[in-house]
């Protein structure tokens, strides 16, 4: 790892996390690419290792406003996707899942832009739950369907859910890859070396909170939501 390559990660990181504590996800969706592109050793234990970090910051920060039901069953329904996720990774390509994904996103926005929209219910906060394991277990991008369902809520609700649902599902992954002896000293020295990026960036997204809150925290979860969709039809299609 060389000092420049460390301070890209960095600096992506910095603008990611700014993104996360403004609106709720977004952190890996943006610096993961770059990340991988730079240096395949930033991925995947540093970013795991980081995440957990992040979200317990924004737990913390958010708290007091979380929609404990919607928290329970969307974490209830994330159970099963990762189980199915990864038999999914043994029988079906890593490629043809991201392109399955990525129209399905697709899908979700224009039904949005469309004006159509999934009710918040038990129902569907498991099932995005669920949807939300299966993809963070076979591509690295879990974050859209719960965040799609969850849009309703306001700004702070909407990230005192997210942060401890992220919280909680990558301490999972992070301890399943612990346990199978995924993790070396190296992924905790650069992620010890990232963390600046960390910190700096969940603290600069703190004025920018109550420009999303004021109602557009919906239409930044569904423009990240393409984004979302596209990276992985560009990533699964080349």
């Amino acid at each position: 790892m060389t000092p420049l390559e460390t301070a890209i990660g960095i600096i992506a990181y910095l603008v990611g996390c700014s993104v996360q504590g403004a609106i709720g996800f977004g952190a890996n969706l943006l610096a993961v690419p770059i990340l991988a592109l730079v240096n395949p050793a930033f991925v995947p234990g540093p970013v795991l290792l980081i995440n957990p970090i992040l979200n317990a910051i924004l737990t913390w920060r958010e708290r007091g406003h979380v929609d404990g039901e919607a928290l329970g069953w969307s974490l209830t329904g994330r159970l099963p996707g990762i189980v199915i996720g990864v038999v999914a990774l043994n029988l079906v390509s890593e490629d043809h899942l991201g392109v399955l994904f990525g129209v399905l996103l697709l899908g979700a926005v224009a039904l949005k832009v469309c004006g159509l929209h999934p009710r918040r219910n038990r129902g569907t906060l498991f099932a995005a739950g669920t949807t939300s394991g299966f993809m963070g277990t076979t591509v690295g991008v879990g974050g859209p369907p719960v965040a799609m369902v969850l849009s309703d809520l306001p700004g702070p609700a909407f990230r005192a859910t997210l942060s401890p649902y992220f919280l909680i599902g990558t301490s999972l992954s992070v301890a399943a890859l612990a346990i199978g002896g995924q993790f070396g000293l190296d992924d905790l020295v650069i992620a010890a070396w990232l963390m600046p990026g960390v910190i700096a960036g969940a603290f600069l997204s703190g004025p920018l909170r109550p420009r999303l809150d004021n109602g557009r925290t919906a239409t930044a979860v569904y423009v990240l939501s393409t984004v979302a969709a596209v990276a992985l039809l560009v990533r699964s299609l080349s």
